[in-house]
């Protein structure tokens, strides 16, 4: 019977998790380079590429880091979870 109403807890909790997220969806700060008609020069080539890996490189670590907190809010509802589990099963029987 603990573990019905323990599951129906947990569903309800990740249900309601939408809720208490932030108001605000971050955004990057990443500048795109731009790409002119044609390049006059190699130097102009090189520019843009070596702008085009840095923007690469913003978009890469901007979606790590977004990934890093999504894991870390998922782990903070799991322990809530586990913690009401264990609360139910150990404390109230």
């Amino acid at each position: 019977m603990t573990f019905k109403i323990a599951g129906i807890m947990a569903v309800v909790g990740l249900i309601s998790l939408p809720a208490l997220a932030d108001m605000f969806t971050p955004s990057h700060a990443c500048s795109k380079p731009f790409k002119p008609y044609q390049f006059n020069s190699q130097w102009e080539l090189d520019r843009f590429n070596n702008d085009v890996q840095s923007y690469r490189r913003c978009i890469t670590d901007f979606v790590e880091e977004q990934n890093d907190e999504a894991d870390r809010h998922r782990n903070a509802a799991n322990d809530a979870i586990d913690e009401w589990n264990f609360f139910l099963e150990y404390e109230l029987n």
